[in-house]
């Protein structure tokens, strides 16, 4: 009982001074600003991931029987370089500079 009396009486004296403290977040820093140089291209995005976000209905890109507005897929698809008739696999993001 004695050790339970002197828990809570060492609890009880810790507590207002953690209550007392206060926390301040570090501002953030200013995003850099975006640079965009004239007469420079953008880079270009292709892929499955980039057709998803440019199409209004992205469940027709796994439809077999889609209009063919949405494409045959060929040109997600990679080609070796020995055998171009051969897919190498699909292309899911690339970025050409």
């Amino acid at each position: 009982m004695k050790t339970l009396m002197a828990t809570a009486a060492l609890a009880g004296m810790c507590l207002p001074g953690a209550a007392a403290q206060e926390f301040v977040a570090p501002k953030p820093k200013p995003a850099a600003p975006l640079i965009h140089e004239t007469g420079t291209q953008r880079p270009t995005v292709a892929g499955i991931v980039a057709e998803i976000f440019n199409v209004k209905k992205p469940w027709q890109l796994v439809n077999p029987l889609a209009p063919k507005e949405y494409g045959d897929g060929r040109k997600m698809v990679s080609y070796s370089e020995k055998d171009p008739g051969k897919p190498k696999g699909f292309i899911v993001a690339s970025v050409e500079w």
